[in-house]
């Protein structure tokens, strides 16, 4: 029997509409896909399967983090969870041990140390060693009536224009500049109305969620002007952020700039570096609803996971 070619390529993923109704070109035999699983869609529409993965521990782990340093992890064991680091040839070494069990770990990357949070405890790792988290809240300068504290410890944590930004329930505290362990909250504080689950920093500012709405927090000049900005009435699905900022210039997006990445009830995400909020499946696909994530971005191409 000859081979029968059904299509040479895919436009991409397209669950709003009916199967049977899905556009085909007869003439380039180009269609779009109702599901497809495994498989990579290149920039000519050109489809190939996915490479595999291979398992490096049977524990379950999470919290993974690399963001131009080192790379770490974490995993729930008996009593604790513990950090781990990995190195070049993938295989990891212990870090941190102790840790509340079962508690996500929130990470931003200063320099050469990588500071991480999970709302219990926290601390900094720098050359594969974990100290606490410098307390640098005794006052050295000209006299102040200001009261300052060392570092609270949040839920989320992240690091914009020389500061600590660090989530504690529905408040953001952000550091003093250049001291991430030293905070004056009646001066630089943000109150949401409830729990923030996603901070995110581009270039002109932070792109933060709380659990009921997702905004912008922009940045012009100085901290005193910065203002929070609604851009979506849904939450960001916590943790789904990716850690690293993308550049999307290259892609069928063709966004400029360093920009976060998420997903949400309304599907996934773009936050330009200047404030604009993209949603480019909302056409496409009909997300799955759920509270928390998880995104990839690698070669052009963003993975989600919701649950």
């Amino acid at each position: 029997m000859a081979l029968k070619t059904i299509y040479t390529g895919a436009t991409g993923i397209n669950n709003k509409v009916d199967p049977v109704r899905l556009k085909f070109d007869s003439k380039t035999g180009v269609t779009e896909l109702a599901e497809a699983v495994n498989c990579d869609i290149d920039d000519t529409g050109r489809i190939s399967r996915r490479l595999g993965q291979e398992q490096i521990s049977s524990v379950a782990s999470h919290s993974p983090f690399c963001d131009g340093g080192d790379c770490f992890f974490a995993q729930d064991r008996t009593s604790d969870t513990a950090i781990y680091r990995f190195a070049n040839d993938f295989s990891f070494a212990g870090v941190r041990s102790g840790l509340a069990k079962g508690l996500r770990l929130s990470w931003f990357q200063m320099g050469d140390e990588t500071f991480y949070s999970n709302g219990v405890q926290n601390g900094v790792i720098e050359s594969g060693v974990s100290s606490a988290w410098p307390d640098q809240s005794e006052h050295v300068g000209a006299n102040t009536t200001r009261e300052f504290y060392p570092a609270p410890v949040g839920t989320h944590i992240a690091y914009f224009k020389g500061c600590a930004w660090i989530a504690v329930d529905n408040v953001i505290y952000v550091s003093e500049p250049h001291a991430v362990g030293k905070f004056a909250p009646a001066r630089r504080s943000f109150f949401f109305g409830s729990n923030v689950v996603m901070m995110r920093p581009v270039e002109n500012g932070v792109w933060v969620s709380n659990s009921a709405e997702t905004g912008f927090i922009a940045f012009e000049d100085n901290f005193k002007n910065m203002r929070w900005i609604k851009k979506a009435s849904v939450p960001a699905h916590e943790w789904s952020d990716n850690h690293e900022l993308v550049d999307l210039s290259d892609t069928s997006l063709e966004v400029t700039g360093l920009n976060a990445v998420w997903s949400s009830n309304d599907g996934l995400c773009v936050g330009t570096s200047d404030g604009q909020l993209i949603v480019p499946t909302e056409d496409k696909l009909i997300y799955p609803a759920g509270a928390t994530g998880a995104t990839v971005v690698k070669n052009g191409k963003i993975i989600n996971s919701i649950w």
